[in-house]
């Protein structure tokens, strides 16, 4: 298994409260929603596909998330009564596990039974939540092969094989496609924003087909990005893992593979700006790092 599957992840993610809501599999509860699932007069509206999570993840998952095909209402109603209720045993903590952790990838939609509104968000790893109006989440397994290709991968560990050979190929249409670099050659140089506290600087160097980033002076550790842009933002994912055979630190990106997500340029008013969900910048007014800032650059040719 490639990963250490652990109890707790069951735990806090079906046990918890979350944004969406109780995940629950209280029996009570979730046979009454299961049997919903079964109903004839359900109604399907406003579906739709969301890759932001994945474009700000890793490139290969949101160029999937890209290519799978929006599913229409008929596919929708087949998939739902297709869901096996999850009962909360350590089989499902697997399937999970693996599923939500390659997977940040969804279709959403609303559901309308009789008098009775619900939320529903597909995952392309095969299996769906179905939130009720009191704002009670339940979790659906698809594991019938019949509608296998609606979905991107299979539950399980079985399917990791797939997986990779799908990483693999989106890896390869990735690497060969030329992003028009034009307006944003040059060097891009920022820093945390604390001279006295654990100062650090880095620095980004795009030319016409090559994107390097380093932190602090070289010589340094420098890492190839892979680059896509989407209107005033360039999105900065990591091209290859021989950064971590690097003598020089790469604490800040260590736990990072092949394909993850970077971080972003955004052009606004003549200006740019960095944002990183790995880059800590100072915040004056908390008194703490904080990540996810943006970040005004010097840009220089």
């Amino acid at each position: 298994m490639k990963k250490i599957i652990l109890l707790l992840t069951l735990y806090l993610m079906i046990s918890c409260k979350e944004s969406k809501g109780n995940i629950s599999l209280s029996k009570d509860i979730s046979n009454k929603e299961y049997s919903i699932l079964k109903k004839q007069d359900t109604i399907i509206e406003n579906i739709s596909k969301n890759c932001e999570e994945a474009q700000e993840r890793n490139i290969y998952d949101y160029n999937l998330c890209k290519e799978w095909k929006i599913l229409d209402e008929s596919q929708v109603k087949e998939i739902l009564k297709s869901g096996e209720l999850g009962d909360g045993g350590e089989g499902d903590s697997r399937a999970l596990y693996y599923t939500s952790s390659e997977f940040p990838i969804w279709i959403t939609a609303d559901m309308i039974v009789g008098k009775q509104k619900y939320k529903l968000k597909i995952n392309g790893g095969s299996y769906f939540y179905l939130t009720n109006d009191k704002n009670i989440t339940s979790l659906y397994f698809c594991k019938n092969n019949k509608y296998r290709t609606s979905f991107i991968s299979g539950i399980g560990t079985e399917d990791d094989e797939l997986y990779e050979k799908l990483k693999t190929k989106n890896g390869n249409k990735i690497n060969s496609q030329k992003t028009d670099l034009n307006l944003w050659q040059g060097n891009y140089n920022f820093d945390n924003g604390n001279f006295e506290q654990s100062y650090k600087s880095y620095h980004i160097k795009i030319e016409k087909n090559t994107c390097i980033l380093y932190q602090g002076d070289l010589p340094a550790c420098e890492i190839e990005c892979i680059v896509d842009r989407y209107d005033n933002e360039l999105f900065l994912y990591i091209k290859s893992e021989k950064f971590k055979k690097s003598q020089y630190d790469v604490s800040y990106v260590e736990s990072l593979s092949e394909g993850d997500y970077l971080l972003k340029i955004i052009k606004r008013n003549n200006k740019f700006y960095i944002q990183s969900p790995i880059i800590k910048y100072w915040n004056e007014k908390s008194k703490t790092f904080e990540k996810n800032i943006e970040i005004e650059s010097e840009k220089t040719n």
